[in-house]
């Protein structure tokens, strides 16, 4: 019984991913239009009230007290700020200066790798044989999912490859950061302090860049793609997101930030009629491979220590 209650933060990571994978081609059609910082400050103004009224009514219904202490405030707060523009703002900076395909390997594939090391410093996980195997065929399966979507790496892309290296790093702080907070606090007002601070830190953007004639410039299918990742990729994924890094830990979780690749390139060959290489199926098959084994680990680990 206790293995069929674990799976669910395995299936639920699984399920954010493929929802994240999506919106990789969503906001490819709608990045077209939008601006990448406005884009991401709307979405965020977009999701507060929808955060703010879930937080209320669950506080409310549960007979909660709203309180969190000052240094956790500021955490969270700064935490928010690292999303906002350490995270989301950066790759789209550094993505300027670099491919997509860069940003695969060197962000989201890079990132487990720096959690481990983190996770390992703070003695929050044991070096083992699976995770010392796992994590470089990970990598590798990145990589060659990548080799024919161009990636490329020389002094022409040298200043976004550091940016998006920066961004492995944020992004590993985010993760233990931000499992700190869930194990003391309900996910719903993380998740809306969270979106506040972040909102705030990319208001700047809106207001100097948005107006009307602006906002009448977005097509249809533009507003499809700030909804889909406002409603779908944001409120939704990120409250399914920190339930999972909650239960999983932030090593664990880091690890199904190799799954994006994948289901963005299985959402790109679906919905933006992309081609699907041989050497990025044996690039998934090794990812998935690497993954099971470190996730059967770790999952041992977890059950062994109640």
């Amino acid at each position: 019984m206790d293995k069929k209650i674990n799976l669910l933060p395995h299936i639920v990571f699984a399920l954010v991913y493929f929802i994240w994978g999506i919106n990789i081609a969503s906001m490819k059609i709608g990045g077209l239009e939008w601006d990448p910082l406005v884009f991401n400050g709307i979405r965020f103004l977009i999701v507060l009230p929808i955060l703010w009224t879930i937080t209320y009514l669950s506080f409310k219904s549960n007979n909660i007290i709203f309180s969190i202490k000052k240094n956790d405030l500021l955490l969270v707060a700064g935490l928010g700020v690292l999303n906002a523009v350490g995270m989301e703002a950066m790759l789209s900076y550094a993505l300027q200066y670099s491919t997509s395909a860069n940003g695969a390997v060197l962000g989201r594939g890079f990132m487990p790798v720096v959690t481990a090391l983190f996770a390992l410093l703070l003695k929050e996980i044991k070096l083992t044989n699976r995770i010392l195997f796992g994590l470089p065929i990970a990598f590798f399966g990145v990589v060659l999912m990548m080799l024919g979507n161009n990636l490329h790496f020389g002094i022409d892309t040298l200043r976004g490859d550091v940016l998006l290296l920066t961004r492995a790093f944020f992004g590993a702080a985010y993760l233990i950061g931000m499992n700190h907070l869930l194990k003391k606090y309900p996910i719903t007002l993380i998740i809306s302090l969270e979106m506040t601070a972040g909102a705030m830190s990319l208001l700047p953007f809106v207001i100097l860049n948005v107006d009307v004639v602006y906002l009448q410039s977005i097509s249809v299918i533009g507003w499809i793609s700030l909804i889909y990742t406002s409603i779908i990729a944001t409120v939704i994924a990120f409250y399914l997101h920190h339930f999972g890094l909650r239960k999983l830990g932030s090593f664990k979780a880091s690890v199904y930030g190799f799954l994006l690749p994948i289901t963005a390139a299985v959402a790109g060959f679906v919905i933006l009629q992309e081609r699907l290489s041989l050497i990025q199926i044996l690039g998934a098959v090794a990812v998935l491979c690497s993954m099971y084994l470190i996730q059967k680990e770790r999952y041992k680990i977890s059950v062994e220590n109640g």
